[in-house]
């Protein structure tokens, strides 16, 4: 043989030898010791089970989001598949785990040895998973936020909280008699398996008290369930199969399992509001792309209008079914919540002997103040809000310890003289907020949305209150000259219509950049209300517009609970032409009815929030019974 053909015939060997590699991922030797040693019959049947497997796989598909309409699992025609290891490893699987994909996904029951790399060697590829989160035990949202809490500690590296929904009081399922549930939904990112997850999850449940032994569905101190988990495509640009995870495209929320241990997407998410519900509120706390469930193809707002048609529809055949609805909740410390259930009067208590209203009626005695706050509590007040910071246009700063000392024995009384009325602390600094709540308040009210004091946000989210987040440009002696909106735009948030001015956009994107810098700073979106600030450095056409726009406001700010607080202000004496702040009750009643005007919704069900921030609490009350009996009147 010649020289030229013995170097043709080497080559050949090295490069056939290379592609066995790739295929097998073994080394030569072994390679060539399995190919001698392996019978025919054995060829074939390894053939036959590949051909089977590609069919198998080759039938799921993933709806993805506007990026890519459908992604296939796939492989090439030849033996350089991903080892049933690896597919575990992108499963979520472990090396004993019977893997059984629903939509045949990937479907084995081998319990094969083929060894994994430890963790430490995969790649911490990170992927977005939603958690269901619940309670029906002692305090509620405590439990909540200790799992959460918890959940983050035990994984320092590998569990993360990105978003929160909003929180419902619901009706408990299944099994009826027991306390009604606070749930509600969380988005986190995780380098850890959909199994890891769970096994964290469980350990954590544990922790805080859950009886795994006990009646299925039945009571429980914090529930956390897996709902959906990010899944990766599978296929390599070039149509070769993926070897590793870094060969993959995280695909969100489109995995689809089903182990002995755990089923992804969650198999009784679709009939269940307290799910769906908070599901949306994520959702729609998304800039862009919409959360898809795999197996339906549907959003989570499109099941939510389905499951609530399909409710509406038993309900009219079967009228007495006694399930009350699931109702927008804002926890308070104690245990205590704020059902959103109907519109909340917060009644204006000010200790201030400058304030445009009411300036010095209550300020020289903490009994009177209490005295005033009880009777506020009698006319219909769902929260008192103390003051002791004139926030009028022009007022002049106080010093903190002024402002503490009018505000902190205020407080102490009324909790003295018996009431749990929910209390909200009007201040600007962190100092006055921490000693408030400490004293007996539960929420932070914060004119400034936090941009005052520095502290102010890091503040509040270390004592776990709800914070309200107010609109304001500039301080109360510069605010009025600040009125002029007419040069930004955001069409993100989306633009103003043509009976609305650019006031609505400009507000609203503001707002959302405090919100999403009271979440960076820990303060959950179901710790927060806005107020787009009705006064506060708004002229008269802006302060219309903004009550005009209030849908606008709503959908711009992920449906976020709203504050409005047009009580007595001088937008109402410009319209009336009344000088006296308090004969503007009036024109007050006037504009509250504007400012919680309901949206019509497909499925008749209105969510809207709204707290009503006012000086005559009965006349308000009374005016906004009669205006939501109306507007709830079945047809």
């Amino acid at each position: 043989m010649s020289r030229k053909n013995t170097v043709y015939i080497g080559l050949y060997i090295i490069l056939f030898m290379l592609a066995l590699r790739r295929s097998c991922g073994g080394t030569p030797s072994n390679i060539l010791t399995s190919l001698v040693t392996s019978s025919s019959s054995s060829r074939r049947g390894w053939q036959s089970s590949l051909l089977t497997y590609q069919t198998d796989v080759n039938k799921h598909h993933y709806h993805t989001k506007r990026r890519r309409s459908i992604h296939h699992y796939r492989f090439a025609n030849k033996p350089s598949f991903l080892s049933t290891a690896i597919i575990q490893r992108l499963r979520g699987g472990d090396n004993n785990e019977h893997i059984m994909c629903t939509n045949s996904t990937i479907r084995t029951n081998s319990t094969t040895s083929t060894a994994i790399p430890n963790e430490s060697q995969q790649p911490q590829s990170l992927r977005r998973a939603y958690l269901a989160v619940g309670s029906n035990l002692g305090d509620k949202y405590q439990n909540i936020a200790q799992a959460l809490k918890l959940l983050e500690v035990n994984n320092p590296t590998s569990i993360r909280l990105i978003r929160t929904s909003y929180l419902r009081s619901t009706s408990p399922m299944y099994v009826t008699d027991q306390p009604s549930f606070l749930n509600g939904a969380v988005e986190v990112e995780t380098s850890l398996s959909p199994l890891e997850l769970l096994s964290s999850i469980k350990r954590v449940e544990s922790d805080l008290g859950r009886d795994f032994g006990s009646k299925r569905f039945g009571p429980r101190p914090v529930d956390l369930d897996i709902l959906l988990f990010d899944g990766y495509e599978v296929t390599n640009d070039d149509g070769t199969a993926a070897e590793t995870l870094d060969d993959n495209e995280v695909i969100s929320n489109s995995l689809v399992m089903n182990t002995e241990r755990l089923e992804i997407p969650h198999p009784r998410m679709l009939e269940r509001e307290f799910v769906l519900s908070p599901m949306k509120d994520l959702e729609e706390g998304k800039k862009s792309d919409k959360i898809i469930h795999p197996i339906s193809n549907k959003t989570m707002s499109e099941l939510l209008d389905s499951l609530l048609n399909q409710q509406h529809n038993t309900s009219t055949t079967n009228s007495d079914d006694g399930k009350e609805e699931a109702v927008r909740a804002l926890p308070l410390p104690r245990g205590r919540m704020l059902l959103f259930n109907e519109t909340i009067i917060m009644g204006i208590l000010n200790v201030t002997p400058d304030s445009f209203s009411d300036g010095g009626k209550y300020s020289n005695s903490s009994k009177s103040a209490a005295s005033q706050a009880l009777q506020l509590v009698k006319d219909g007040a769902g929260i008192i809000d103390v003051g002791g910071e004139s926030t009028r246009p022009g007022a002049e700063e106080v010093a903190i310890k002024e402002e503490l000392d009018r505000v902190i024995p205020v407080i102490r009384q009324i909790r003295e003289e018996g009431s749990d009325i929910p209390i909200s602390i009007d201040t600007r600094h962190a100092v006055v907020a921490r000693a408030a709540i400490e004293a007996g308040a539960d929420i932070v009210n914060d004119v400034s949305g936090g941009t005052h004091d520095p502290e102010m946000l890091s503040c509040v989210a270390s004592l776990g209150v709800p914070m309200i987040i107010m609109h304001m440009r500039g301080n109360p002696k510069t605010m009025q000259s600040l009125t002029n909106y007419s040069t930004t735009m955001d069409s993100s948030i989306g633009s103003a219509t043509d009976n609305e001015s650019e006031v609505v956009s400009v507000v609203a994107r503001e707002l959302m950049q405090r919100s999403a810098a009271a979440e960076a700073a820990g303060i959950p979106r179901w710790l927060q209300v806005v107020d787009p600030g009705i006064g506060f450095a708004k002229d008269l056409d802006g302060n219309l517009k903004l009550m005009k726009g209030v849908e606008t406001l709503r959908r711009s700010c992920a449906k976020l609970p709203f504050l409005y607080g047009p009580s007595r202000k001088g937008f109402i004496g410009k319209i009336t032409g009344e000088t006296d702040p308090e004969e503007r009750d009036y024109g007050t009643i006037a504009a509250c009815l504007a400012s919680i005007k309901q949206s019509s919704s497909d499925n008749g069900k209105n969510e809207d929030c709204n707290i009503l921030r006012v000086h005559n609490v009965k006349a308000v009350k009374q005016a906004v019974q009669v205006y939501e009996a109306i507007m709830n009147s079945k047809r």
